[in-house]
């Protein structure tokens, strides 16, 4: 059995059709979903990009949450495992942090091969801050201070990284599926390949052709461009509610737009024969906040627009339906080697989705916890350690429950209030959950103390703290010297 792996980064769950949404058009993800096993209660682990696809890869948690750093040579990743059990892995990938600034996702794979130009990719130097095509002044942003746009270095580069765009299929998001669907039609014949296709789009900026904008700007007269000016002050107070509408249509164009393209991989599986003999697993990392809780972007603490992410398992001759056991990214790991009839390595702290899809009761759990690895700032008043979801309810945990942030799932109102046992539950199940991971025990003991006595600033934060020397996220110091 081939397996394909699609992890969509920003993607998320609620702004897909088959996931209840009336007025988005994702024709492509709904038709995978008619056929796939929906995991309706999936949520991140490790956030964001880097730690996500750790907590894939390793099929762990981190002590408690993967931190952004290189995958180390010595973790044990789940293509290699593949691999010895006679798959061939391959990476296809336009996110450029899994291989820009040395962050070393690309050696558990057989081959890897990167697609130029999304955003914080960095190709091409050059003299002139021109506009794209599809990009025009629009009155709503005017507000903007003149040179926003060459102040803001990604903005730049990312005009730079797509100068020569004319077409539809210059896009980054259609030459990474192009690519992907070439990858299909040489590999017809197999059974025993392993496909890893890494999507950086809707990730910002939120910038789509003319024709997905249409779909979702109710005027007339609108010719679908873009002010890139909207990503730089999307946040700004000074947004009206038409601007922010312009924004939050831009978002839902580019999942449209991921959407076609997901498509093209679709039909050439159809095309090639390989729909009957691939499992596709399609996934994100997070999703993000569009015009909600008074905010756009991906924020900490994780709330539900950001947490909550799309799931879907479709496996050749198997039958669909919606799940509603919580899964997380550390369960790709366990799910794959299943799929493959090889052995999960011990030590995974990862369980497989397909038992789940099957009714395996024994391979369920009663809530998921999310967060960033910040454990080295708990210490700063008001901190929230993580994000508890279950069936019912969201909780932002702090230190003590009355400090906690309770909301019923999907909604924003704050309801801590009146639920002392609620937020006793969550809180205890939390601060357990942190300490099975492994967190440090002077941590933990400073935790279960209410967070009195001194900060252990000794402790271990995370896994491999505190990473390799001098290292840094390369986007930290983009463009230096340029």
């Amino acid at each position: 059995m081939n397996i394909c792996l699609m992890i969509i980064d920003t993607l998320r769950y609620d702004y897909i059709g088959a996931h209840g949404n009336t007025w988005m058009k994702t024709p492509n993800m709904d038709r995978l979903a008619a056929e796939s096993y929906v995991f309706d209660n999936s949520f991140l682990g490790s956030f964001p990009t880097i730690p996500h696809r750790t907590d894939v890869l390793t099929g762990e948690y981190g002590s408690p949450f993967h931190i952004w750093t290189p995958l180390r040579h010595d973790r044990v990743a789940f293509p290699p495992v593949l691999a010895e059990g006679g798959y061939g892995t391959q990476l296809i990938h336009d996110t450029p942090h899994l291989v820009n600034g040395g962050h070393n996702f690309d050696w558990p794979f057989h081959a890897w091969t990167p697609v130029r130009g999304a955003e914080v990719d960095r190709p091409w130097i050059d003299d002139s801050h021109e506009w794209l095509a599809n990009w025009k002044k629009d009155p709503l942003f005017d507000f903007a201070p003149e040179d926003c746009l060459k102040k803001n270095r990604t903005a730049v580069t990312y005009a730079r990284a797509n100068r020569r765009r004319v077409k539809d299929e210059d896009w980054n998001c259609a030459r990474l599926f192009l690519t992907a669907s070439e990858f299909l039609k040489d590999n017809r014949s197999r059974e025993n390949f392993f496909l890893w296709v890494d999507c950086f789009d809707p990730h910002e900026p939120w910038d789509a052709p003319p024709e997905m904008m249409k779909l979702y700007v109710d005027d007339e007269g609108y010719d679908g461009t873009i002010d890139p000016r909207s990503w730089v002050v999307m946040n700004d107070e000074r947004m009206t509610d038409a601007a922010r509408e312009r924004v939050c249509a831009q978002y839902a164009a580019k999942v449209s737009w991921v959407d076609r393209w997901v498509g093209r991989l679709l039909d050439t599986l159809d095309e090639t024969g390989l729909a009957a003999k691939t499992a596709v697993i399609l996934t994100a990392d997070h999703g993000t906040h569009v015009n909600d809780y008074g905010r756009f972007g991906k924020r900490s603490p994780v709330m539900e627009p950001v947490g909550h992410t799309p799931m879907m398992l479709r496996m050749p001759g198997e039958g669909s339906g919606r799940v509603s056991a919580f899964v997380q990214p550390q369960d790709v790991f366990a799910t794959v080697c299943d799929i493959a009839g090889v052995d999960v390595p011990p030590g995974r702290d990862s369980r497989s989705m397909l038992r789940l899809a099957r009714g395996d009761a024994s391979e369920r759990r009663e809530f998921a916890l999310c967060g960033p690895a910040a454990s080295h700032r708990w210490e700063k008043p008001g901190a929230k350690l993580c994000t508890v979801f279950d069936a019912e309810w969201a909780a932002e945990i702090a230190l003590e429950p009355e400090d906690c942030v309770l909301r019923r799932r999907g909604s924003e109102e704050v309801v801590t209030s009146g639920n002392d046992e609620v937020v006793a539950r969550l809180h205890g199940a939390a601060i357990d959950e942190l300490a099975r991971r492994g967190t440090d025990e002077r941590l933990m003991a400073w935790i279960r103390g209410g967070g009195a006595g001194e900060f252990p600033k000794d402790a271990v934060f995370w896994d491999g703290y505190p990473g390799p020397n001098s290292f840094t996220q390369y986007f930290n110091r983009l463009y230096m010297g340029e």
